[in-house]
């Protein structure tokens, strides 16, 4: 297997195109909120706006805008509301953010989606271990900020690639350089920076370390049929071309 890196919307569409598996990156906070709702066995169908969240027939809506909640949805893609709400089991939820659903949107045609954070770092990397071929290809994709780098979704995405590094991946120059980053970048640094002080200001701290804890959430999610569910392991496709 090879891995790469990505970011934002024209790193999963040039993934997509070149035929890799995508994990989606998103740390602060959708890829961590979808890894719990998944963990407690419900379906999760990514929508890019409001309206289509607003409108699809689910039992749970959760949108946020600018990282506050959405007016009138039950959840404002909080991990920890969502954890202590305890969703039933086979509930399917609707989730809408700013930017996480935009790139799973722009990953579209990939052979594989999958959601990866802090929370399941390893367990995201095993499956794809697991599931490989000599000539798998996967991209990792960080999401960003409105078209910005966020170093919380390098470093994310840096766990994710260290752990397929250690399992036998091979990594691209950039991925090498996300890996190295990340293991060079203090964990204070992810708690002050940007996207840190906006959910302090929105009420949300305690989202930040439930986002950064490493492997609590043990699932590897994947979108089947619109949904993000549990991963069966089914083989990933391969292809030539070299990830983004």
């Amino acid at each position: 297997m090879l891995a790469g890196y990505g970011a934002g919307e024209k790193g999963a569409r040039e993934a997509a195109r070149g035929g890799a598996a995508v994990v989606v990156v998103d740390a602060y906070r959708a890829s961590t909120t979808i890894s719990v709702l998944v963990a407690h066995g419900a379906r999760v169908v990514p929508v890019a706006s409001i309206e289509e969240a607003e409108t699809y027939p689910a039992d749970f809506r959760i949108g946020e805008r600018g990282s506050a909640k959405v007016r009138g949805f039950d959840f404002g893609n909080s991990p920890t509301e969502v954890e202590e709400a305890r969703i039933p089991e086979g509930s399917t939820v609707v989730l809408s953010s700013t930017n996480g659903t935009r790139i799973i949107e722009a990953a579209s045609g990939s052979p594989a989606i999958f959601i990866g954070a802090f929370v399941n770092a390893r367990a995201v990397a095993e499956e794809l271990l697991n599931s490989a071929t000599t000539d798998s290809r996967v991209v990792v994709v960080g999401c960003g900020w409105r078209g910005r780098r966020s170093s919380e979704d390098e470093s994310a995405a840096g766990e994710i690639l260290g752990h397929l590094q250690s399992g036998g991946a091979g990594l691209d120059d950039r991925a090498e350089r996300i890996v190295r980053d990340h293991r060079e970048r203090p964990r204070k640094a992810l708690l002050s920076n940007t996207a840190a002080r906006r959910l302090r200001r929105l009420g949300y701290e305690r989202d930040l370390d439930f986002c950064l804890a490493p492997d609590t959430v043990p699932v590897a999610p994947r979108l089947v049929d619109g949904a993000f569910v549990r991963s069966g392991s089914p083989a990933i496709s391969s292809c030539s071309s070299q990830p983004s």
